[in-house]
């Protein structure tokens, strides 16, 4: 696999695509395990079994920008399920059903207005 740059990353939720980006952090599957460990586990080693994949939070950061379509999108709809797409700057994609989580922003006094806002994975994520 071919390394590659971050910027131009985009990201869309329900076909909005989302502006101001300057921080994407797809997230990351984890797993969850079950102790299967008996009194007649051998040599006295625990033992597990993975059970349930969770692919964790979309977490974005940007400008503020009012007037974009996909930062209104995901600020007016917490609590809804979405299609998302996080499209590397190759063209891969990285897929998913998410549910719209926070939205805020922040406003330093010598600094851009920024917004932070989350979307948690749910369901299997697709890389292509």
């Amino acid at each position: 696999m071919a390394k590659i740059k971050s910027y131009g990353v985009t990201v869309t939720a329900a076909t909005n695509l989302i502006g101001g980006l300057t921080d994407v952090s797809p997230g990351g599957t984890e797993v969850s395990f079950v102790d299967l460990t008996t009194h007649d586990s051998t040599g006295g080693w625990k033992e597990f079994v993975g059970v349930l994949k969770d692919g964790g939070t979309l977490e974005l950061t940007g400008a503020y920008n009012g007037a974009d379509v996909g930062q209104d999108y995901i600020r007016a709809n917490p609590g809804v399920s979405a299609a998302c797409v996080v499209t590397f700057s190759d063209a891969t994609t990285c897929s998913f059903t998410g549910i719209v989580g926070g939205f805020s922003t922040s406003a330093p006094l010598d600094d851009k207005v920024e917004f932070t806002a989350s979307i948690k994975i749910t369901g299997a994520v697709t890389y292509a």
